[in-house]
């Protein structure tokens, strides 16, 4: 067997933590606190069997304790692992006899010491984290074979190392090593142990002092059964501070059902049409819907409007995942305890909607009496979702020999919250709040107008400090002041500097971030917590975060109720000593539902404001900052209203005001409406210097989206170094139409669509440029992103990457890329030789689409297909105009319908979403 033929392992699906904060009717209490329940523990020689005696008696004596520390606040310290790298190597016989743990000489390169001094200068140049060494024939393995957890016991001074495998393959662990603060390798390992796939194995180490946020290195020497071939895999290791969170916990009150009424379920399934058989209220209601599209949002009809919409899209989507129930389904279970495999195939319909962390439930029918059948029901959730199965976890065996039914609830907690906001913010004066047509007279003076800034750039920017003075100011209150942040202009930093500010300037003030997802949380924290102390800032976390819980920064988990390593449930007291609180739109609603007092906060920030229906933007201000009819803090709402807006699958909500964000709503009319030319600064400002790209990879949206305001001010290392790459068809115009005339194909599961010939363009791309570099740069994977509409294209350029070893370069969605960036971008279409571009047609789309790189893009398609639509057309004009074309040569030709000036149709979009 040669070097390159070591197998690479095929990763199994991680068991999640349990998520509890479902619906009312699912009983989560019954899940454990650790990822899955360990089998059967080795003995410490590595021989299969039970636990001595005294060993047993003392683990439980341990396990006991720790539990009661944890719920008390804890005193167990969960450490955060970061998978390095894994590399699999062919050994000779000599090395594979040789003893792992004779000491004398390096167990991961097997060099041979002389002394004491060559061992000292070997392991120097290993480096302070023991950095691995690949040797001549080692390969990169693209897939880790274990998994590890890692707890550390301080009362014990104790280290507990879970280890999963984590393949396919039958394994056998030779050696763990942790290495030491004296910079020494410890063994922990007794002895050879065999891993069967999904076996664990734990191992109590004991060490003395274990220093928080100290990177510890632990590597595992493994071979694959019945082959000379090794495995060695290396872990990065920090343990959290484990902030206690004392105090009484939030009390939420028990979130409403919210059924859908009878006459509304009428009028969906007659497609909103007109019905003989409707009752009166039915009647009433499809009146009131079609008068609701042509008055738009008033105060008068705000409330009704908005909550017969969102009742619409609950239904919806409850109907479809409805349709992917599963009777008499065969479930197989998979080598962990409680988790089951679910082949796609038995779906009547295509489960395009299930995601990670979605609710399941089985229903297994245990036995028949003269009352008829006795049914038992087991809830779970999903754990993994691939092209061919869906692995789920439930909260107890399940009979899977039996027949059963299988279900997928909509988990509705956020339309609930929803509901809940309305409830709250119908009780304020909505036409001084969102509906405002002039300034009241201000009757306080204003506040302050020097500042010390924080972020130096701050001070060259003309924008970003009106912005942030008259945020502090509160020159638009009651009314929400908005920062439209087109793409590259600062918009996190000044909403960064805004919070900054107020917590040196206003020293009783508390201030409440939200934004729609939690990177873009993580980000703001990462930004604040360089000025602010620790403890006065929360990033508080839902739930289902703990799962991801390796991959937050351990800076952020510090200071956020993830703190311990397992999610706890924040305390009032905890909450109230904190200045500043982050957290995503949606879990902001657990702070009405508990109760905080609504003038604790002085300022709301909402970022990504543009991307949320207006109902969601209401859940972090209804009850969070209003008081009955009074409105006690100042709302700040960020965003792009030309950049994408709220996801919306339902096709007659896209022609409701339920497609339109709170943003967008408020920049198009009263005191928010562009006016000669000019925005009123004293509610709302434009972001206009570009700090991040080249002035021609935004020069397109500049002129098209943003009246040619924008200017480019990103810094010439590091926007210019691709300018006189050779590869460029224009050496001074970094960007690439890369012409591919490929084949539009569609998945049979998903509906989703995918083009290979363009697939193998991306990856050629980056194989280059990983490989040769650009101008004499090394280009890492992180550089590199990949861009697609399609979620099929998606999946099939990640397992292309995953193929080819590129762990590191990102493949996503634009939605999943919206406020985000990299130096490089690679665009595919996808769609090629149709008559119609179909949702690629969205100019949002287009324009979050081309103003993500930085320094260089590359767009992959088909020029012919895409130029059938008016705004690709003038794209591809632009770039062919600079002569940046590369491929099939194609003439640029005008659509028969130019849509300069008109809102996007939504007629030919399709569903489909990454």
């Amino acid at each position: 067997m040669e070097p390159s033929s070591v197998p690479v392992l095929k990763r199994r699906s991680r068991p999640p933590v349990p998520k509890r904060d479902v619906e009312d009717n699912f009983d989560h209490s019954k899940f454990t606190a650790k990822r899955g329940k360990s089998r059967t523990k080795p003995s410490a020689s590595g021989t299969k069997g039970r636990p001595s005696n005294e060993t047993q008696n003392v683990r439980s004596n341990i396990v006991g304790r720790v539990e009661r520390h944890r719920n008390a606040g804890g005193h167990m310290r969960r450490c955060i692992c970061r998978w390095i790298m894994t590399y699999g190597r062919w050994l000779d016989p000599y090395e594979f006899v040789m003893s792992y743990n004779d000491g004398q000489g390096c167990p991961i390169c097997r060099v041979k010491f002389r002394s004491e001094d060559s061992q000292s200068d070997h392991f120097d140049m290993h480096g302070k984290e023991f950095a691995i060494f690949a040797r001549d024939g080692d390969r990169r393995v693209t897939r880790y074979a274990f998994r590890l957890e890692i707890k550390y016991l301080p009362r014990y001074s104790r280290m507990s190392i879970r280890i999963e495998n984590d393949s396919n393959a039958v394994l056998v662990l030779r050696s763990v090593y942790l290495l030491q603060l004296d910079k020494r390798l410890d063994a922990t390992l007794g002895g050879p142990l065999r891993m069967a796939p999904g076996y664990t194995y734990e191992i109590d180490h004991t060490i003395e002092h274990c220093i928080p946020n100290h990177v510890y290195t632990v590597i595992l020497v493994a071979t694959v059964a019945c082959s000379r071939v090794e495995l060695i895999e290396q872990y990065h290791v920090q343990m959290l501070k484990s902030t206690k969170i004392v105090g009484k916990p939030l009390k939420m009150d028990i979130l409403p059902y919210h059924h859908i009424p009878d006459y509304l379920i009428a009028i969906y399934k007659n497609n909103f049409e007109h019905s003989n058989n409707f009752n009166r209220l039915a009647m009433l209601c499809l009146e009131n819907l079609r008068q609701f599209i042509k008055q738009g949002l008033t105060p008068t009809n705000y409330i009704e409007q908005l909550r017969l919409l969102n009742m619409i899209e609950d239904y919806d989507l409850q109907t479809i995942f409805s349709t992917y129930t599963i009777h008499n389904a065969l479930v197989s279970p998979a080598e962990q305890n409680r988790r089951y495999i679910i082949s796609v195939d038995q779906f009547q319909v295509a489960p395009a909607m299930l995601e990670i962390d979605g609710y399941v439930r089985i229903t297994v029918q245990r036995s028949s009496g003269p009352r008829g059948a006795i049914l038992e029901y087991v809830n779970g959730y999903i754990d993994a979702i691939s092209e061919d199965d869906i692995v789920v976890t439930m909260q107890q065996p399940v009979r899977f020999h039996l027949p059963c039914k299988v279900e997928f609830p909509l988990n509705r907690t956020q339309y609930k919250l929803e509901y809940n906001a309305l409830n709250l913010i119908s009780r304020i004066d909505l036409e001084k709040f969102l509906f405002t047509k002039s300034l009241p007279k201000k009757k306080k003076p204003v506040r302050q107008t020097e500042f010390r800034w924080f972020q130096p750039t701050i001070a060259n920017n003309r924008e970003q400090m009106t912005a942030i003075r008259n945020i502090i100011n509160m020159t638009s209150f009651p009314a929400p002041y908005v920062l439209f942040g087109p793409p590259g202009t600062g918009k996190t930093s000044t909403i960064v500097e805004a919070v900054l500010q107020i917590w040196k300037n206003q020293p009783k003030a508390s201030v409440l971030v939200a934004a729609s997802s939690n990177l873009a949380c993580d980000e703001v924290t990462k930004r604040l917590r360089q000025f602010i102390p620790e403890e006065e800032i929360f990033r508080f976390f839902s739930r289902s975060c703990e799962r991801n819980i390796d991959n937050i920064d351990i800076g952020i988990l510090e200071i956020s109720n993830l703190a311990t390593g397992i999610y706890e449930v924040p305390s009032y007291e905890h909450v109230y000593r904190c200045r500043i609180t982050v957290s995503t739109v949606t879990n902001c609603g657990r702070f009405a539902q508990a109760h905080i007092n609504s003038t604790f906060f002085d300022y709301v920030f909402i970022d990504e404001c543009g991307s949320a229906k207006e109902v969601s933007a209401l859940v972090p201000i209804a009850g969070v900052c209003t008081e009955g009819p009074k409105i006690q803090a100042s709302v700040i709402l960020a965003g792009d209203p030309k950049q994408l807006g709220p996801v919306v699958r339902t096709e007659y909500l896209k022609q409701t005001v339920h497609n339109t964000s709170l943003l967008d709503r408020l920049m198009s009319q009263g005191i928010y409406k562009r006016h000669k030319g000019q925005y009123n600064p004293l509610v709302i400002t434009k972001l206009l210097d570009n700090y991040r790209s080249h002035g021609a990879l935004i020069h397109y949206s500049n002129e098209w989206f943003y009246d040619g305001e924008l200017r480019a001010c990103a810094a010439p290392d590091l926007a210019d170094w691709a300018v006189g790459w050779s590869y460029l068809p224009n050496p001074v115009f970094p960007i690439i139409m890369h012409s591919v005339v490929g084949v539009t194909r569609m998945d049979r599961q998903c509906l989703s669509s995918y083009n290979k010939e363009e697939a193998r363009c991306v990856l050629h791309y980056i194989q280059k440029i990983l490989s040769d570099g650009i101008n004499d740069r090394q280009i890492r994977e992180e550089d590199i992103g990949v861009i697609t509409p399609y979620s099929k294209q998606v999946s099939y350029l990640r397992h292309g990457c995953r193929n080819y070893g590129w762990e590191n370069v990102e493949v996503g969605s634009t939605e999943q890329y919206q406020g985000r960036e990299k130096p490089i971008m690679i665009l595919s279409t996808v769609r090629s030789q149709r008559d119609h571009v179909g949702f690629l047609s969205n100019s949002k789309r287009l324009n979050v689409a081309i103003t993500r790189a930085r320094a260089l893009m590359i767009i992959v398609g088909n020029p012919d297909t895409l130029q059938r639509d008016p705004h690709w057309y003038r794209l591809l004009r632009y770039i062919s105009d600079n002569q940046g074309v590369r491929g099939v040569e194609f003439q640029p030709k005008q659509p028969d319908i130019d849509l300069s000036g008109q809102p996007f149709s939504y007629a030919m979009e399709e569903e489909d979403f990454a």
